[in-house]
């Protein structure tokens, strides 16, 4: 049996509907084309599917860029 849950998109806040969730599960938001991923099932919350050569990794994520 397929269970159906909804989320909304982080990018333009229009809900998307997931069957069968899962962590790390991919969706496209059927609004803005976006391409998501699951990353909390308790509660449900989508997030940018970054692609892994694009992902910044974590030390780059937070550094501010130094000023010349």
């Amino acid at each position: 049996m397929k269970t159906l849950e909804v989320s909304k998109c982080p990018v333009c806040d229009e809900l998307v509907e997931i069957t069968n969730v899962r962590a790390g599960l991919e969706v496209e938001c059927p609004d803005c084309g976006e391409v998501l991923r699951v990353v909390s099932i308790q509660p449900l919350k989508l997030y940018y599917a970054f692609d892994p050569d694009e992902e910044p990794l974590p030390e780059e994520e937070h550094r501010l860029p130094e000023s010349g």
